[in-house]
């Protein structure tokens, strides 16, 4: 193959061949040049060996590490290397016998050696583990009656488990769970000091005196059968406080809400303070701001009740995420006049009403066609958003959203003179209502947490220039809410959009003629009906032998013309589909690396007889800064379809969208180098985007084979891969991305060696391809470029 010529062989030898360079290295003095670290014995699986071997490196001494920096995979730096010292390296092996002891492995014992026949010295570090020390049995013992019953109604939620190992993190766990249960039963002032974990880990046969020496002989093999399979006794003790109120249970007096609270404010000001009082609170404020039962929805404290740590947060996170204050604050007061009482003041200090947000946004494509759409097109457009967030004095917001822009033509093109290729209007209005419009006895049912009821409008017009013309209206409301297990659910009852297609010129009629896939996906359409989505994130409990993880799952489900839309009304235009897509994330991070995964398919089932796709507005497709990066958006599929061909002055039109979406994608992300410390990070990705877009019925009025359907067994076959790299310019508050994408895989062209192309490219072609306008052919089959703005998934 030519793609395995000698050049090309001698390329990649360039790009995989490391180096290693020393710079400003101590004059005449031997310096360490590595560090390596051998786990012996432990009972780790795979993941937690490495979790262990990291938290190991980690153990180093300061003096004991080596700096390296990595630049584009295969250049390495060590800058300013330190002199050797044994006496680190010996540091250094004592912290990774104590950090093996936190994870409760007591006999574990660690150990180096240097190889110092050079001036680079490399040092090898020997750690070995032993058996964990296991969790024979738990106990509490608080003196204290109203603790002691509380923990034992509480036990079944411990994290210290008979059999397993003890470790560091684990009774850290369990303080900390203690705490919590004692501050939400009434104890606010209790904090983990008061509480200690003691083991016994005695052996019999050291300290039972026998003259009988078949008990002797018993004793000494259980002795070593405990070194071999170590155990440990705990029991968790109550230390008593020099401030003996930290065990004091309190109940709550008086609630003071301060709704538009300045710094200087007194509690007691009446100076310009009016105020109110209701069942539960007391109300003061110098202008009326908010309602009454804006805050009895939101605070979940209560006068009279016992303090609870969880009412306490929950509050200040539902007053927080309102979004009209720039600040929550609630202060404890202790009542001297009334033992055991509190009073709680919330400080609100008020956000601006009003925020408003201006952007631009610019984007360039290239093809290799001469004709309007296939041309040389720039693209400039501005959003301007304008939001009030406290309409009615309820908090509730109000987005105003107006977009406009324009696409150029930014070269000669021989079918028209405008040198505008398309433009575009919208406006959007959203609102969000900080509560479920609905009734109580329904929520209570339900058992629906608090959440939020949104009404979206949007009206759009859109002319594409030599082709056609668009107007849009669509409205979606409906609520949002948190479920108990943390999910997110939003259902839209009322889901509707109606989409106009007019001004229709003779080229685009004939392409639509041509191309049979493109027929029912252009047209005027009203679809109206339901629409429902559930959200859930996954992660992991910290645990020092697992890695950072992640895991999200999301679905989404609406339909049109089986419900609301089953109404008989405007029928000539309605459209009826069901339409379900799931996406699936996975996320491992590291300090400096991460390994990102997506999984997404989707599927959309026209329904109504004369229909045989989705409404245009409603299709799935790939491409792009954010899917199928080897791809312009909408450049891939359908299914095997064949580029519609250019022809000397008529307009191409070459958009792909379908009923069906697989698309499956994978990055590794590493740091490069902070360009400015604190602000501008350079981090790079490897990423591989595989999918591709297919319609579920044939388009071909007589039933002939149609490449844009899907067919399982062609599923392998029209596939697309694309594979890059990229580089991300982290500044803290956005991240700038740009990718590099090949097409390892075209799906077009599955006919032949089922689509497998490798990009014809060399050392010696490489710029010229990439860069040079005699091979933008080249790159219009092979090779996309992108620009985006944050991670792509």
């Amino acid at each position: 193959m030519n793609f395995f010529r000698l050049k090309n062989i001698v390329f990649l030898v360039v790009l995989l061949t490391s180096c290693t360079i020393i710079r400003k290295a101590p004059a005449n003095k031997p310096f360490l040049y590595s560090n390596s670290i051998t786990l012996v014995g432990g009972k780790f699986n795979k993941l937690e060996r490495q979790a262990v071997l990291q938290r190991l490196n980690n153990s180093l001494d300061d003096s004991s590490r080596v700096k390296v920096k990595d630049a584009f995979f295969v250049i390495h730096t060590i800058k300013r290397p330190t002199a050797y010292d044994t006496a680190f390296s010996r540091i250094s092996a004592m912290n990774m016998q104590a950090s093996m002891y936190h994870l409760g492995y007591y006999n574990a014992t660690a150990s180096f050696t240097q190889d110092t026949s050079g001036k680079k010295v490399k040092v090898k570090y020997t750690v070995i583990a032993g058996n964990p020390t296991l969790i024979d049995t738990f106990s509490y013992k608080l003196r204290k009656p109203d603790l002691q019953n509380i923990v034992q109604k509480n036990k079944d939620e411990a994290i210290i488990i008979k059999n397993n190992p003890i470790t560091k993190t684990a009774v850290l766990a369990e303080i900390n769970r203690l705490v919590d249960t004692f501050r939400n039963n009434g104890y606010y002032k209790f904090t983990a000091a008061e509480l200690r974990m003691r083991g016994d880990t005695s052996i019999a046969a050291l300290t039972t005196i026998s003259d009988d020496p078949f008990e002797q002989l018993r004793l000494l093999n259980e002795a070593q059968q405990q070194r071999d399979s170590p155990t440990i006794k705990l029991q968790m003790v109550l230390i008593t406080p020099e401030d003996t109120t930290k065990l004091n249970k309190y109940y709550i007096n008086k609630i003071y809400i301060l709704s538009d609270y300045r710094p200087k404010d007194e509690l007691y000001d009446t100076i310009n303070i009016t105020q109110t009082k209701t069942r539960n609170f007391i109300v003061r404020y110098h202008e009326r701001l908010f309602k009454n039962s804006l805050f009895a929805r939101n605070i979940t404290l209560r006068s009279g009740e016992v303090f609870r740590q969880d009412a306490y947060v929950s509050t200040i996170n539902n007053l927080s995420k309102l979004g009209v204050w720039q600040s929550v604050n609630i202060r404890i007061v202790e009542n001297f006049d009334e033992p055991n009482k509190i009073d709680l003041v919330i400080e609100l200090l008020v956000a601006k009403k009003f925020s408003y947000v201006n952007s631009l946004e610019a984007s360039y494509a290239t093809s290799n066609t001469s004709s309007t759409l296939g041309a040389n097109l720039f693209g400039i457009s501005t959003n301007f958003s304008l939001k009030n967030k406290n309409i009615g004095k309820e908090a509730i917001s109000m987005t105003h959203a107006l977009r406009a822009g324009i696409e150029l033509n930014n070269r000669n093109n021989k079918n028209t003179n405008n040198p505008i290729n398309s433009n575009e209007l919208s406006y959007s209005n959203n609102i969000l209502i900080p509560r479920l419009l609905l009734s109580r006895n329904l929520i209570r049912k339900l058992k629906l947490n608090n959440g939020e009821t949104f009404i979206n409008s949007n009206v759009g017009y859109n002319n594409r220039l030599n082709l056609f013309s668009l107007q849009s209206v669509n409205l979606n409301a409906g609520y949002a809410t948190n479920l108990r297990n943390g999910a997110r659910f939003t259902f839209s009852p009322i889901n509707t959009q109606f989409s106009y297609l007019y001004n229709q010129s003779d080229s685009f009629k004939t392409i639509i003629n041509n191309n049979p896939f493109l027929r029912y996906s252009y047209n005027t359409s009203f679809t109206i009906g339901i629409a429902s989505s559930y959200t859930s994130i996954f992660r992991n409990t910290y645990h020092p032998l697992s890695e950072s993880k992640e895991r999200s799952f999301k679905i989404n489900f609406e339909e049109s013309g089986l419900t609301l839309g089953a109404i008989p009304f405007a029928e000539k235009f309605k459209r009826k589909y069901a339409k379900v897509d799931v996406e699936y994330k996975y996320n491992v991070n590291k300090k400096k690396t991460a390994f990102v995964y997506r999984a997404f398919v989707g599927v959309g089932v026209p329904i109504g007889s004369q229909d045989t796709t989705l409404p245009f507005f409603k299709q799935y497709f790939g491409g792009g800064s954010n899917s199928m990066r080897g791809w312009p958006v909408r450049g891939i599929g359908l299914g095997s379809q064949k580029l519609i061909p250019n022809i000397p002055n008529q307009i191409t039109f070459n958009d792909r969208t379908g009923d069906m979406q697989f698309e499956t994608n994978a990055e590794f992300r590493h740091e490069i180098a902070r360009i400015v410390p604190d602000l501008i990070t350079l981090k790079g990705a490897v990423f591989v985007d595989i999918g591709n877009i297919w319609n579920i019925k044939n388009s071909r009025a007589d039933g002939s084979f149609d490449p844009a359907q899907f067919k399982f067994k062609n599923f392998y076959k029209e596939l697309g891969l694309s594979a890059g790299y990229g580089l991300r310019f982290d500044f803290s508050y956005l991240i700038l991305r740009t990718d590099f994408s090949f097409r390892f895989k075209r799906p077009e062209s599955s006919d032949i060696n089922n689509g497998w192309k490798a990009p014809p490219i060399g050392f010696n072609d490489a710029f010229k391809k990439i860069f040079s306008k005699q091979f933008r052919q080249w790159r219009y089959e092979n090779f996309n470029f992108t620009i985006g703005i944050n991670y792509p998934f």
